[in-house]
């Protein structure tokens, strides 16, 4: 049997609303506003799920190997 190295990713999603004077300035605000925490994202932001087959399992497996098991193992 091969071992498969599975990435699975989520993606959290949240609309927030700003004032600028531009696209620019709004993005900005928004992402200094996100750096600072102002803006939390957590479950009730949960806008779905990628799973998809890591390509470079020679990688995954070295560090597997390497670190004695360090990626989750599913049976």
């Amino acid at each position: 049997m091969k071992r498969y190295y599975v990435s699975v990713t989520e993606t959290l999603n949240k609309v927030v609303s700003v004032d600028a004077e531009s696209e620019k300035e709004a993005k900005q605000k928004v992402q200094e506003a996100y750096d600072n925490s102002d803006i939390i994202l957590g479950s009730d932001n949960f806008a779905g799920e990628t799973i998809e087959i890591e390509e470079d399992d020679q990688y995954y497996k070295s560090t597997d190997n390497e670190y004695d098991g360090y990626y989750q193992h599913i049976d």
